[in-house]
């Protein structure tokens, strides 16, 4: 059986020790999508997807929303532990993401397996490229 065709995606990851805490925040943006993968370092922490389907250029619109989420976190002192990298999605699993349709939403409904192989390839890609950063969430 061929492998499923891929897509080119990317994403980076910021942590934070402030205040006690220790936790990471992954932005990866797969076409119209931003998802975000967020929780205590070492952890699967949960995914919030941004879905802009529909929206003119919804590429660009998820690429915005990704550049202002990370500001935001930057503001809030959190740093870059993964810098840019681009890695690839199967593209059955970017388009089960697009299928959740316009807006904000919590993707338990994609099966976790799919979830991990998109987090492992970037993680993958960020280690092959040099991205990675020491204090980098595994």
């Amino acid at each position: 059986m061929a492998p499923a065709p891929a897509m080119i995606a990317h994403g980076w990851e910021l942590h934070s020790t402030q205040d006690g805490s220790d936790k990471f925040y992954r932005v990866l943006v797969i076409g119209t999508v931003t998802l975000i993968n967020y929780g205590p370092k070492n952890t699967t922490g949960q995914f919030i997807a941004h879905c802009f389907a529909g929206v003119g250029d919804a590429a660009k619109t998820a690429q915005e929303k990704a550049r202002i989420l990370t500001n935001a976190k930057s503001e809030k002192g959190y740093r870059i532990t993964r810098d840019f990298t681009e890695f690839t999605v199967d593209r059955p699993h970017a388009a089960l993401l697009a299928d959740l349709g316009y807006g904000s939403h919590r993707v338990n409904g994609i099966p976790v397996e799919i979830r991990e192989t998109i987090v492992a390839r970037f993680r993958r890609a960020a280690d092959e490229q040099g991205t990675a950063a020491v204090g980098a969430s595994l």
